[in-house]
């Protein structure tokens, strides 16, 4: 029987649903061999989940998901295999949480303006200590009924163009695949087919970009088969995942894909190849 990962799942330790524990039981009930936990701009749902997925015979590899841009753009960039306690890394994290903190709280102000009046201790309960973000909004808008969904609220409100919108703290995308590479992890970008920046993949390559998420639930065969052939020529390893966020309308659920495990067995050659350049 063949060996399946999800390399891009979110636990309640950003905008996710489920624990790190929850998690780890999810991918051991379907049958993964491994995960990576890549929460938004954190590590320590990646922590939990590792040292209870020794428990269960799960392989559980450091993961992030770091926004980043150049302008109003929004690409993200997977982090993997990189240490977690590496010290340049956690300072930037806990400066993506304090803005991230400061931008809910605005947005919860623009809210109000609007007449949708919420209280920003709702939306910190929503986030339950992990670094806040438009979910947990979408959440407490939900519960006072002024959206019947995430997708209503994302598209009413809180997306990029809506009027409570308001940007979130970002590295460019060099830096974060520099950052990335100093914690001595590699970095790949995550769902082309959803950032829809095709344009960028030369510059990412060239500031050191290791890989493409090829598997995605919003990317079909055809855009599957055109990023494989984009990694092939620019020599980039090919990864994948659910993206499960356990969210009503935010992708897929932990498993889906069927992604090999060799893609990770890439990622570890990937690695080493990148240690022994520096």
């Amino acid at each position: 029987m063949p060996d399946f990962v999800d390399l891009h799942i979110h636990t309640n330790h950003s905008d996710g649903r489920h624990t790190p524990r929850e998690v780890v039981d999810c991918a051991c009930a379907v049958g993964l061999k491994a995960i990576a936990v890549t929460d938004h701009d954190t590590v320590s749902g990646y922590l939990e989940a590792a040292a209870y997925g020794l428990q269960k015979g799960l392989e559980v590899i450091a993961g992030i998901e770091l926004s980043a841009a150049k302008t109003d753009d929004d690409t993200h960039i997977l982090g993997y295999l990189f240490r977690p306690d590496h010290p340049r890394l956690l300072t930037m994290l806990e400066r993506f949480k304090r803005i991230r903190a400061e931008r809910g709280r605005e947005m919860v102000q623009r809210l109000a303006k609007l007449g949708l009046t919420i209280d920003y201790a709702e939306v910190l309960a929503a986030a339950d200590g992990a670094p806040v973000g438009r979910p947990h909004l979408a959440q407490v808008m939900i519960a006072h009924s002024f959206v019947g969904s995430y997708d209503e609220a994302f598209d009413k409100y809180l997306g990029l163009t809506g009027p409570v919108y308001v940007p979130k703290a970002k590295l460019t995308p060099a830096d974060a695949i520099d950052l990335i590479h100093d914690a001595g992890g590699v970095a790949v970008m995550a769902h082309p087919f959803l950032t829809d920046r095709d344009d960028m993949i030369e510059e990412l390559v060239a500031a050191g970009l290791d890989g493409l998420e090829i598997y995605h639930p919003t990317q079909q065969r055809t855009a599957r088969k055109r990023y494989r052939r984009l990694a092939g020529r620019h020599g980039l390893v090919c990864t994948g995942g659910s993206d499960s966020h356990t969210r009503q309308g935010r992708y897929g659920e932990i498993g889906h894909g069927k992604i090999p495990y060799a893609y990770l067995e890439e990622l570890k050659a990937r690695r080493r190849m990148d240690a022994g350049q520096h």
